[in-house]
């Protein structure tokens, strides 16, 4: 069965306004048809409807096919689709198996009538941790997927539609969950609850601004005929669906139909932009290859790879030069390969592409911690402007690695960071040496250099009013060495209640967690807390401190069982720590974990470790540095192929 994420929501209005169902019927593409390929209905007897459940149905009144897309109608029970009712008026909203329609009006058009209704399916349960890899036995790519943009996905391809105007009226339309750290994950990015009418309201806001200023932009001409019609289609189709309409593509015809019935070209040219920005073709990017691809091993269109690519390294859709690149693959005078390793390194020196880096660091890392995390000011009033130079020394280093050609080991090992005249006084530097801007300093007492020693990790794992080895050390176990740590039982109290005769940071945890007094604690804390005793040099504000509570810090710290290979490991600080982290391969096959995860939006598939095998490998040949982790990530099979579902 095809992993896909739901259906989008159906329109659930009747207002003269351009209906999300009749936007489906003028694309005459759903997602379902893209991936059951149902026979064109006939605008009343609905097709095959996509999603959870779903059943199709055909608007009244409205040109083209059914297929119109809605949770809970229809017969389906499972994530694959589901035979449709027929559409009709002057229907009612039906619970899920009752025969007057599905969940909500629409699921057979504007309003329901006579359709079946179908099973209530709600999305499984996101992970809490990263799964076990599944073993490799056939070097299978994992299955074909559909998948939502993400909410800054969404703005971005918008704005770049309109030569990268960041004007553009976007609005708000979704607030996507955050999985692991990020909000890639293809399972919970759906279209639901009042998505389909703020994705309306955007597009509509969106398209009047866009035929009120950027109109030389959208068209070559400005007749109101099919011709002209056509034109606008194919043009802004393109960048919207980020694929190449042939002229005999069905959509052109009903798009056209949509342009024709308005009154004037401007009035015209606002419906199709309108309608497009609301399409599945331009809200989903599709991993499923050409239709009525067949084989056990699919290849994806040049354009699901240009899309994926662009995604991947830019954080939005394919330009007019990556585009005109998959025209090339698909009339042969191009090799996928080619294309894929040209585009990457042309793509990769954007300065979108430093964003997108920075998007999986903060996700893998948790750098957003530093932005939200509280800080008592009763202990030390932490100065905004100092929040802000830790989040630029964190971007700055991480992507001095990267471009550096820096390894994954360099991120721990590097013994420098990047400060300003600010931020190098907050750290007990001389400030006299330093400017506004930032520039590279080299650590030699009283500081760590590397990720583990960035003001903002350390301040980010932290609590308000102290140092957290829990957090910092779980931060270590599970971002870094990809060892899941499980919550604590349900109903335990988790209030951390030192005794009065502790004093040190390290004090009060020993004696907290310690199995003699709490022993359903430690037996999770072991893996964290002797870890965070590392970081104890480091206050909750980021400060490099000699003292905790007047007495000498002990940073010494265990690693219990690191792995199978290690055991427990002893290390003296941050840069003990550091340097064994620096060359442990769990370390870099989690980095490897995090980012597929971010470039393909799912943590798990049948056989994936044929994929993680792959990037390994290529990363390995290039002593992982962090450039050849994401082109390993693009030169897996996975990135180009698929199997038959």
């Amino acid at each position: 069965m095809l992993q896909t994420t739901s259906a989008p929501l159906r329109a659930t209005t009747t207002s003269p306004r351009i209906s999300w169902l009749a936007l489906v019927c003028a694309a005459l593409v759903s997602c379902s048809a893209q991936i059951t390929e149902p026979d064109e209905a006939d605008g009343t007897s609905g097709g095959n409807g996509p999603g959870p459940g779903p059943g199709g149905g055909g608007e009244q009144n409205v040109p083209g096919a059914g297929n119109g897309p809605g949770p809970g109608a229809g017969n389906g029970t499972g994530a694959g689709p589901s035979s449709g009712g027929r559409g009709g008026t002057n229907g009612t909203a039906g619970a899920p198996n009752n025969n007057n329609g599905g969940a909500s009006p629409g699921s057979g058009g504007s309003s329901a009538g006579n359709g079946s209704g179908g099973s209530v399916v709600t999305s499984p349960i996101p992970p809490s941790a990263l799964p076990a890899e599944k073993s490799c036995t056939s070097n299978s790519p994992g299955p074909r997927a559909l998948r939502r943009l993400t909410a800054g996905e969404f703005k971005a391809s918008i704005i770049d539609l309109f030569g990268g105007d960041a004007a553009a009226p976007v609005g708000e339309v979704f607030n996507d969950q955050k999985v692991l750290g990020f909000s890639v994950d293809s399972a919970t990015l759906q279209v639901q609850g009042l998505n389909a009418d703020q994705l309306m309201n955007s597009a509509e806001a969106v398209a009047k601004w866009a035929v009120g200023s950027k109109l030389s932009q959208i068209a070559t001409c400005q007749t109101k005929d099919t011709n002209c019609a056509k034109t606008l289609i194919k043009s802004f189709g393109r960048k919207a669906f980020r694929v190449t309409l042939a002229d005999d593509d069905a959509r052109i015809t009903a798009y056209s139909n949509l342009f024709m019935a308005e009154e004037s070209f401007a009035a015209g040219a606002e419906a199709v932009v309108a309608a497009m920005l609301q399409s599945p073709n331009f809200l989903y990017r599709t991993e499923l290859g050409a239709k009525g691809a067949s084989g056990a091993t699919i290849t994806l269109t040049p354009f699901e790879v240009a899309s994926s690519l662009s995604y991947l390294l830019t954080g939005s859709g394919p330009d007019a030069t990556l585009l005109d690149a998959a025209d090339q693959v698909s009339r042969g005078s191009m090799m996928m390969t080619a294309m894929i390793d040209q585009q990457a390194n042309r793509l990769l020196a954007l300065p979108a592409a430093q964003n997108a880096v920075m998007n999986f660091m903060s996700g893998w890392l948790g750098l957003d911690k530093l932005t939200v995390a509280v800080k008592d000011a009763n202990v030390f009033d932490f100065p905004e402007a100092v929040r802000t130079d830790m989040a630029t020394e964190q971007r700055t280093f991480l992507l001095d690695i990267f471009n550096s050609s820096g390894n994954v080991g360099s991120l721990f090992s590097a013994n420098y960071s990047f400060v300003n005249k600010n931020l190098a006084q907050y750290y007990g530097l001389d400030a006299n040496a330093f400017g506004n801007t930032f520039q590279k300093v080299t650590y030699t007492s009283n500081r760590d250099g590397g990720l583990l020693g960035l003001g903002g990790i350390l301040t980010g794992y932290a609590k308000s009013d102290m140092s957290s080895p829990t957090q910092r050390g779980h931060l270590v176990r599970t971002r870094l060495m990809c060892q899941d740590v499980p919550p604590p039982p349900a109903g335990l109290d988790t209030k951390f209640t030192p005794t009065g005769t502790a004093r040190t940071t390290r004090q009060k945890y020993e004696q907290e967690h310690a199995a003699k007094t709490r022993g359903e604690c430690y037996g999770c804390h072991e893996l964290m807390d002797p870890i965070g005793f590392a970081f104890e040099h480091y206050d909750a504000f980021g400060r490099y401190r000699a003292q905790d509570a007047g007495e000498n810090v002990d940073d010494s710290a265990v690693v219990y069982a690191a792995n199978a290979k290690d055991g427990n490991v002893n290390v003296a600080g941050v840069k003990g720590l550091s340097t064994y982290l620096s060359t442990n391969d769990d370390v870099k096959r989690c980095m490897v974990r995090y980012w597929s995860y971010y470039a393909y939006g799912s943590p798990s598939w049948q056989q994936d470790a044929c994929t993680y095998n792959s990037i390994n490998q290529e990363a390995t040949q290039n002593s992982y540095a962090l450039k050849s982790v994401l082109m390993g990530i693009i030169h897996a099979a996975r990135f180009t192929a698929r199997t038959q579902d």
